[in-house]
């Protein structure tokens, strides 16, 4: 392996691996094919790990290397995709962050989840050759995450 693509590799390694350390706790369910809460919870990780991929680039903590960030942004699309099927009226638990108002407000919620798709359809067919044009499209993929956890997600101190 030519030493710029190992020294490339190595940070979208890192940056996965840094990322993956903030979401431990969500690493600790095993997903179970008939357990949304538990495939849901999983979905989370997976979107945590591929935003923060793409936040260690925009910070310059990692280098930007475009096919670390085109996997997250497919990633996010895969997630976003996935995700509005995992909750079903009732999926919740003690270890769960959905908040009622998923259920109380339904079409709010899948109003939310369909920008969700069409902004993570849009990233990813976004130009990706810098670092900027990659923080455009986090910039857009982001705004759906901070939308979703404060309306849907329960606030834990």
């Amino acid at each position: 392996m030519p030493r710029k693509s190992f020294v490339i590799a190595s940070a979208a390694v890192a940056a996965l691996a840094a990322a993956s350390l903030g979401l431990a706790h969500a690493a600790d369910v095993e997903p179970k094919i008939d357990d949304p809460v538990s495939l849901r919870m999983n979905l989370m990780k997976d979107a945590g790990a591929a935003v923060g991929i793409m936040a260690a680039i925009a910070k310059g903590e990692a280098e930007f290397e475009p096919r670390a960030v085109k996997g997250a942004l497919l990633t996010l699309n895969a997630v976003a995709l996935g995700f509005p099927a995992q909750f079903p009226q009732g999926a919740t638990s003690e270890t769960s962050e959905a908040a009622p108002a998923i259920w109380d407000d339904a079409a709010g919620f899948q109003e939310t989840a369909a920008k969700f798709i069409a902004d993570t359809q849009q990233a990813k067919s976004m130009p990706m050759t810098n670092a900027d044009e990659m923080k455009a499209a986090l910039g857009l993929v982001a705004q759906n995450c901070k939308a979703c956890h404060e309306n849907y997600r329960v606030k834990k101190n």
